[in-house]
């Protein structure tokens, strides 16, 4: 498989907008620069003073961040032409606030590492044979509350689940982003190339 070229960050819902600035900074502290936000609770959070400062530096990500009505908009907006993406949800394999039903969720360091090296059967999953064609993969992320919704959820080819404290798995929506880009920076092994 073909390293995907283009990286997405897509934040559901958000609540806060200091998370907003502090999740640009996260992104930008490891190379990767595309910020969506899909109905965010304060649809001027781009332009919140408090958005700005805790980006602290990473206004470039702010102003070239798009908003969205819906997940499906996100990653349409993401796709390219004839190009596939891989979409990757996030959560909490243990939820410590509600029921769920039950969802197969894969480490993303080993998962990361299985994409780029290829050696893991399951990332040709839905794609058919031609995985030249996949360009782009998405990471969403929910509200900081309840996370993803059921239904967001089921338009993953994955879900992602960071390992904690199965007593106390809760992770700062800016802290959740930290980890997943600094496992794909340490996946893509690089920073020659802005994705």
């Amino acid at each position: 498989m073909r390293i995907p070229q283009a990286t997405r960050f897509i934040l559901m819902y958000t609540k806060q907008n200091e998370n907003v600035g502090a999740a640009a900074r996260a992104m930008k502290t490891m190379g990767f620069f595309d910020l969506a936000l899909v109905s965010p609770h304060d649809p001027k959070v781009l332009h919140r003073n408090k958005t700005i400062q805790r980006a602290s530096g990473a206004t470039d990500i702010l102003k070239s961040a798009k908003i969205y009505t819906t997940l499906e908009d996100a990653l349409m907006d993401n796709s390219d032409n004839g190009s596939e993406e891989i979409i990757c949800g996030t959560g909490m394999p243990v939820d410590m606030f509600q029921e769920r039903p039950g969802r197969n969720y894969v480490e993303p360091r080993t998962f990361f590492e299985q994409l780029v090296n290829n050696n893991d059967d399951t990332t040709n999953h839905d794609r058919g044979n031609d995985d030249e064609l996949v360009r782009r993969i998405a990471f969403i992320f929910g509200s900081e509350k309840t996370g993803m919704d059921e239904s967001d959820m089921d338009k993953c080819h994955y879900m992602l689940g960071i390992p904690t404290n199965p007593k106390f798995g809760s992770l700062n929506l800016a802290s959740a982003v930290q980890l997943i880009a600094y496992d794909w920076r340490m996946a893509l092994g690089n920073y020659d190339t802005e994705c």
